[in-house]
């Protein structure tokens, strides 16, 4: 059997299903019209790297 095949019979592997379960929260089972929040871990990553990338930029290229 190829690793192809393999991973096409099992859904539930998969780089999507590794990225989501490490980014977004686990829903609540008990309300059902709930979205997956974002972890809080992910949402300072994105703003620590976006202020560095900003700054990186505005000193450099603009200052």
């Amino acid at each position: 059997m190829t690793l192809a095949r393999y991973l096409h019979e099992r859904p539930d592997l998969g780089i999507r299903k590794a990225i989501a379960a490490r980014v977004l929260e686990p829903r609540n089972p008990f309300e059902s019209e709930s979205l997956p929040r974002l972890q809080r871990s992910f949402v300072l990553l994105l703003l620590v790297a976006s202020v560095s990338a900003l700054a990186f930029a505005y000193f450099n290229f603009w200052h």
